[in-house]
């Protein structure tokens, strides 16, 4: 966890937490991990939460974030603006769950 040998209680208990938050499986995806379909207009980016509903995000509203996306045939290539890694929250379409998604500076994607 990264906490001195000689660490408080309360410095251990905040470090965990923090660790546990980040290490959390509906705290953090990267877009590898979602689902890709093809929609026609745009492709839709899934991933299933435990309520059964889902976080969803869309390439049309990834290029307004500055991401851009392009795709030939069934491979789709998006890139961060300046090639920095970037983050984005999605909220689960039902609950209250919110997942922190990691795109890499460059990635390549399957549909």
């Amino acid at each position: 966890m990264g906490v001195k040998e000689d660490a408080s209680h309360e410095e251990i208990r905040k470090t965990y937490r923090v660790t546990i938050l980040k290490c959390h499986p509906d705290k953090q995806q990267l877009l590898q991990d979602m689902t890709v379909e093809d929609a026609g207009d745009c492709f839709e980016f899934y991933y299933h939460c435990r309520c059964g509903d889902c976080f969803f995000v869309d390439s049309l509203e990834l290029e307004e974030m500055g991401y851009k996306l392009s795709s030939s045939g069934k491979k789709i290539s998006l890139q961060t603006p300046g090639s920095l890694p970037a983050s984005v929250v999605l909220p689960c379409g039902s609950c209250s769950t919110k997942v922190r998604l990691y795109i890499d500076a460059e990635v390549t994607l399957w549909v």
